[in-house]
């Protein structure tokens, strides 16, 4: 590896800059595109269950066909070739998706080719992070993709709020041109970075062998990895009993409007934005296993809060929420870049396209779990069955039950001041 970077360092300094250009375009389609499914369906009117359903199976089937990732390299022989080719089927996707929303009202036929959407958009993470973590050296890797992740969410925040300032614009007359724009755009940006995936450097393919041995969790020399991805599924699985069905919330019973909806969406993620630079010079510094502990603690209270501002006087909601969602990005941020980087001392530059797509399964596993489970929550009567008088929404109940898991888990992985995650 030294060897190759001392003969390609300027290759490499180049490819990581264009990175986060490319990094950039993606932004303004996820912005744009992802940011408001949740919007979209709830628009086509579908119910808290069948929402959740929409927003959380696609992952799990996406999880499951990401584990073709390394075959699909194997027939393709450059990370480069494979990622271009999937974002374009992606860009195709995303226009078949509004079309089939908005046209033929089948919840089945919408959820068939959300699927697809994922299962596509999650067979790219295994071969980026596989190419990433070639480039990146290690003791810059917090540092680096700090910087990286912050320039990255400035792009997905501007086109996130401009999106949302596009759909109030039509929310009066016809939403459904307001989503059609925003979903336009989001293809072009989707193009945006195909063209500069296209510029950054890839190593030869035989520099770099991903190895045909089978990881099996199992086995001793994996243990360290094995409880990294059982905590990190079992955390998945609790955040996404409420994840879900968080904007659903928003829209339902705190009464936003979408112009609302997208400020509390982006302002938000400005205490996240503009702290992940620090968050990876702490990560470089501490370690990745304190940075988890401590953001993990405060992300398990969240929940009872969310349920506190449903009772506070209606002037207050919308500035409350903005506090709340700043101080949640704060800590998912944090977390999320800690995560990765311990994926990264994990792997060890080792089968990482292999051991990446374990790691996308289970979470997508767990995420349908999680999202399964809070869906039928709300379908539950256990408002009246126990008499809570004191609460008023089903997704309460579904915030309590995520904060119970979220706290459980950590408490087992997490609660000693040395972990082995």
């Amino acid at each position: 590896m030294k060897s190759i970077k001392k003969r390609e360092t300027k290759k490499i300094r180049s490819s990581l800059k264009i990175s986060t250009i490319e990094g950039s375009w993606w932004a303004v389609m996820y912005g744009t595109v992802e940011t408001y499914f949740g919007a979209f369906f709830e628009y086509l009117k579908y119910s808290s269950y069948e929402i959740s359903i929409l927003m959380t199976f696609p992952i799990f089937f996406g999880a499951i066909f990401q584990n073709l990732a390394n075959k699909l390299y194997n027939l393709f022989k450059s990370r480069k070739i494979l990622l271009m080719t999937l974002k374009l089927v992606q860009s195709i996707t995303i226009p078949i998706i509004f079309y089939i929303g908005y046209s033929s009202g089948s919840y089945y036929i919408l959820l068939i080719f959300i699927c697809f959407y994922f299962a596509i958009a999650l067979a790219q993470m295994s071969p980026w992070t596989s190419w990433m973590g070639y480039l990146v050296p290690g003791r810059l890797r917090g540092r680096y993709f700090g910087t990286r992740s912050q320039i990255v969410r400035i792009f997905m925040l501007i086109s996130s709020l401009i999106a949302g300032a596009i759909l109030n614009a039509y929310n009066d007359s016809d939403p459904i041109v307001g989503f059609g724009i925003i979903f336009f755009v989001g293809v072009v940006a989707n193009s945006g970075s195909i063209i500069y995936l296209k510029k950054q450097f890839e190593p030869p393919s035989t520099l770099f062998d991903e190895g045909n041995e089978k990881i099996n969790l199992r086995d001793a020399s994996y243990k360290k990895l094995r409880r990294f991805i059982v905590y990190d599924s079992l955390s998945e699985f609790a955040l996404c009993i409420s994840g879900p069905l968080i904007m659903i919330y928003w829209l339902r019973d705190l009464n936003f409007d979408y112009i609302e909806l997208a400020v509390l969406i982006n302002v938000s993620q400005v205490m996240g934005l503009f702290s992940l630079r620090y968050w990876g010079k702490k990560i470089d510094q501490l370690g990745s296993y304190l940075t988890i502990r401590l953001s993990s603690l405060a992300i398990s209270i969240f929940p009872f809060f969310w349920i506190f501002i449903y009772y506070s006087p209606e002037q207050l909601k919308l500035p409350l929420s903005l506090l709340l969602a700043s101080l949640a990005s704060l800590m998912f941020s944090g977390r999320a870049l800690a995560m990765d980087t311990r994926l990264y001392e994990h792997m060890n530059n080792k089968s990482m396209i292999r051991i990446t797509s374990k790691r996308v399964f289970y979470r997508g596993l767990s995420t349908f779990a999680g999202g399964l489970f809070g869906g039928a929550l709300t379908k539950t009567d256990l408002l009246n069955h126990f008499n809570l008088d004191l609460l008023n929404s089903q997704i309460h109940i579904v915030l309590i039950f995520s904060a119970f898991f979220r706290f459980a888990v950590w408490i087992k992985f997490l609660s000693k001041p040395k972990g082995s995650i």
